[in-house]
């Protein structure tokens, strides 16, 4: 067979395989993804929030059972009294800092 034509088969031969190869590939990337208010994209099963405050997943609005606010309830401490106990005050006691040049005895 002539040189040429080898080569001219060999270019196309490639071709044809870069082209299905990104095709193959632009069909794999091709998950779902849905765009939100803001106009970014978001993938599949991924939650997002919007700048109102509202949370969408897939492109649809979620509702939460949220409890309402009762500022009658007193939050949980553990700290009974206002007083701190003595530990928190406690300085450390002999401790020795190496001075400048000497450090491994």
């Amino acid at each position: 067979m002539n040189n040429k034509i080898k080569i001219a088969l060999g270019l196309i031969a490639g071709g044809a395989l870069i082209y299905l190869g990104r095709k193959i590939k632009n069909r794999e990337n091709k998950s779902e993804t849905f765009t939100g208010e803001d106009g970014n994209t978001y993938k599949k099963d991924e939650m997002y929030f919007t700048s109102d405050g509202k949370v969408y997943k897939n492109g649809k609005l979620l509702h939460f059972k949220t409890p309402e606010n009762n500022e009658d309830v007193v939050p949980k401490t553990n700290v009974t009294s206002e007083i701190l106990p003595k530990n928190y005050d406690a300085k450390p006691k002999n401790v020795e800092y190496h001075h400048k040049g000497v450090r491994h005895h």
